[in-house]
């Protein structure tokens, strides 16, 4: 009996020296506190779960918000970068037509806004901001920086009505700028112009830039006006061709009214 005791007194020192100095010790210690850490973390949860939901939907509010906030900020800054592109723009074609009107001596000219409006243009018309109130009458040419734009046709107090060089009712005689072969030019719609009367005898060709003549007191000589995209070669002693205009109307910003001194 006393044997037994005491090697149960030995297997006991054993298994606590073990436990002590052994792994098993550091694993069993590493086991438990890992249990207990996910154990109060999954209670912690548990417990504050319907606060998290609504912290998160909170949260996503708020973003929600300050990305709305942030796309009107980006979309006020892309509005003020493109006006000021456009002032900057306008600037440049304000001072080119004001230089360009200062090649034009005999004339009188007054600078004017052009209002785009889808209905006038239809109509191969064009509204501008001037009218009697800057002594713009009927009948004065008007230009751009690129060339022919058209005649006033109707005048108000404070605006003016441009038959444009598409119109039917608009007809100029116009030369090449080349052979200075004369023919009349008349607008057909549909932002084109028919160019009738060219000799045959004159040569010309596609992509043959058409001016003013300057014989007339409307018109400064050398002025651009279209260019001709296709050739017709009739039979009756003349030619035609059909034009497009130098001037592109769905983009004017501004343009020059002249009107003869003399």
């Amino acid at each position: 009996m006393i044997r037994i005791k005491l090697w149960l007194i030995i297997f006991s020192v054993f298994l606590i020296l073990l436990d002590k100095f052994s792994f098993i010790s550091g694993a069993r210690d590493s086991v438990a506190i890992y249990i207990q850490k996910h154990t109060e973390l999954i209670i912690y949860k548990i417990k504050n779960y319907p606060k998290f939901v609504l912290l998160q939907v909170d949260e996503q509010h708020e973003l929600e918000k300050e990305n709305n906030q942030l796309k009107k900020q980006i979309e006020q800054y892309a509005i003020l970068l493109k006006q000021q592109n456009n002032l900057e723009v306008n600037t440049h074609e304000l001072e080119a037509l004001r230089q360009q009107s200062n090649l034009y001596d005999g004339f009188k000219i007054a600078i004017a806004r052009a209002i785009i409006d889808l209905n006038y243009l239809i109509h191969n018309k064009l509204l501008i901001d001037k009218g009697a109130n800057a002594d713009i009458t009927t009948g004065n040419a008007v230009v751009n920086k690129d060339g022919i734009v058209g005649q006033i046709g109707i005048v108000n107090n404070q605006n003016a009505q441009v038959t444009l060089i598409t119109n039917p009712d608009f007809k100029i005689y116009v030369q090449t700028q080349s052979s200075k072969a004369k023919m009349l030019a008349q607008g057909i719609g549909n932002n084109k112009i028919m160019v009738k009367y060219i000799k045959k005898t004159e040569s010309i060709k596609e992509g043959d830039i058409l001016v003013t003549t300057g014989l007339d007191d409307t018109y400064p000589a050398n002025i651009p006006v279209a260019k001709i995209d296709k050739i017709f070669y009739e039979n009756n002693g003349f030619n035609s061709a059909l034009c497009e205009p130098i001037v592109d109307f769905n983009i004017l910003k501004y343009v020059l009214v002249m009107k003869n001194a003399d």
